[in-house]
């Protein structure tokens, strides 16, 4: 079986039956595995794979058949897959494109790295690749269904095989945990603690009162390189200056200097704007990486790592809010995007901020798993996309759903 990519059988010989015991379910899993699919395009495939699966002794969870009317929350859907022993994604054009079933996978992808078990199979419809997925899930073997389903077996072996880490699938071994931890142990846990004084401190004396957010804005590419400095993003983007030195003796390093820079931006209208910001410099580490052989760390594996960098780093800043509540990750696209996509991210990020800030709005976000690459915003996964978007007071993530700053969440439908 193919570690990376897509497989299915090949041959006009009829698939025979596999025969195999069904695993035991042992606490927290009460089904053999949730299935996700997109629910206006997909139903009568993922029945039949329901139908399959569970002719063999299997357990599904099913949301057409199990959740009640109304029940399908962005809560019962995050229980359901814990309560999992494995997800099977039903990858489809549509569901590429259906900001539920995108939320499903970014829900799967995390419990999986929480739990440190390729718990995924990825079940490809109507001629979807495995390069069409969200980089997320590339490394994973996937299935591609065939029309008449007789591969409905791969499944079932799938998901009866012995659970593997996700170190398994990545040579370099887990980078992102340690990264993440050195990141906020050796960088922000230092400079983060006072960083709003100072930014209200530059802003009145600079006449920036209502154009700068009180946030240091930590810009998180998908490719993972890190640019000298954001003015090279575009001409929009000008360097304004530095917030104050903060010294700190470190790791035999006598009064070493942490300086945080400042940025404008100049919006549609031609207002600018301002914002303390950098890219998150670890991670330039891991494009390094990919670019020389030796390492061993390839470009989807690149990905994992990134992902599971970015929701470690989450679960670290949501323990700490004194830290978590003085920076804003800025997850996004930046390959193939036009000169003001830049400019327009950020002014949209400060200006969310800004109203958040004015009417003590501690609304956490929670962006699009793949628009068009997983936002682990703060993927807040950041905002992934540099597509322009629009904010209200109650900030939606997905559509119809709504999370206050405990996670809760306040409202969400099916679509």
């Amino acid at each position: 079986m193919e570690k990376n990519g897509a497989h299915s059988f090949l041959s006009d010989t009829p698939v025979t039956s596999l025969t195999m015991s069904v695993p035991v379910l042992r606490h927290p899993h009460v089904y053999h595995a949730f299935i996700s699919y997109c629910a206006d395009a997909d139903t009568s495939h993922a029945r039949t794979i329901l139908d399959s699966v569970e002719s063999r002794g299997f357990t599904c969870c099913f949301a057409e058949r199990d959740f009640l009317p109304g029940e399908c929350t962005s809560d019962v859907v995050v229980d359901a897959i814990h309560c999992s022993k494995n997800v099977i994604l039903v990858i489809s054009p549509a569901s590429l494109q259906s900001e539920w079933s995108k939320f499903e996978m970014l829900m799967a992808v995390d419990d999986s790295h929480q739990r440190n078990n390729v718990c995924l199979v990825p079940v490809l419809l109507g001629g979807v690749k495995v390069d069409d997925l969200p980089p997320p899930l590339r490394p994973l073997t996937c299935i591609e269904l065939m029309d008449d389903f007789r591969n409905t077996d791969d499944i079932i072996q799938a998901i009866s095989k012995p659970e593997d880490t996700w170190e398994s699938l990545l040579p370099v071994g887990n980078l992102a945990h340690g990264f993440a931890w050195g990141y906020y142990y050796g960088y922000l846990k230092i400079i983060l603690p006072d960083l709003d004084k100072t930014v209200r401190q530059w802003r009145r004396v600079n006449n920036a009162e209502g154009r700068m957010s009180e946030k240091l804005f930590l810009f998180f590419p998908q490719s993972c390189r890190c640019r000298d400095s954001i003015a090279d993003e575009s001409s929009l983007i000008k360097h304004r200056g530095h917030l104050p030195i903060i010294t700190k003796d470190r790791a035999g390093i006598i009064e070493r200097q942490y300086k945080n820079t400042i940025y404008s931006v100049t919006d549609d209208n031609g207002e600018d704007y301002f914002f303390a910001g950098e890219y998150i410099g670890v991670i330039h580490t891991m494009f390094e990486m990919e670019q020389n052989a030796t390492t061993g760390l390839q470009t989807r594996e690149k990905y994992v790592q990134s992902m599971r960098f970015y929701l470690t780093l989450k679960r670290i800043l949501d323990t700490d809010p004194e830290c978590s509540k003085k920076c804003k990750i800025v997850f996004y696209k930046d390959v193939n995007n036009s000169s003001d996509a830049m400019p327009r991210l950020i002014c949209n990020e400060i200006k969310n901020q800004l109203r958040k800030e004015s009417s003590d709005d501690t609304t956490v976000c929670m962006t699009p798993f793949n628009s068009p690459f997983p936002s682990i915003s703060s993927p807040d996964f950041a905002r992934c996309s540099l597509k322009s978007s629009s904010s209200t007071n109650m900030v939606k993530s997905e559509p119809n759903i709504y999370r206050e700053e405990s996670g809760k969440t306040k409202s969400v439908e099916r679509g």
